[in-house]
């Protein structure tokens, strides 16, 4: 094929790997340093949720990277939620 007089450099190729992620306002900076390959250690604090336990003690938890599998596990084996709290 004749270029016609264009004379034109090499194709550049850029292969796109998309990856969806869903993450919290809390969460969002260290997710998005992991997937750019920078350091995803904040100084921020971080947040927690409190719940009530029957013996009504009081516990914080926090999760990162909990996929929706894992998500969806934890949901089923939690107790009924009258059972987690006092009225």
């Amino acid at each position: 094929m004749a270029s016609g007089g264009c004379s034109r450099g090499p194709v550049k190729v850029v292969i796109i790997n998309t990856q969806y992620v869903e993450t919290d306002a809390t969460s969002f900076k260290s997710v998005v340093q992991k997937l750019t390959g920078k350091d995803s250690d904040t100084s921020e604090p971080k947040a927690e949720r409190k719940r009530h336990d029957k013996g009504g003690t009081e516990r914080s938890f926090f999760m990162r990277d909990l996929s929706f599998k894992d998500f969806d596990r934890l949901l089923r084996e939690m107790p009924p939620l009258s059972d987690l709290w006092a009225d």
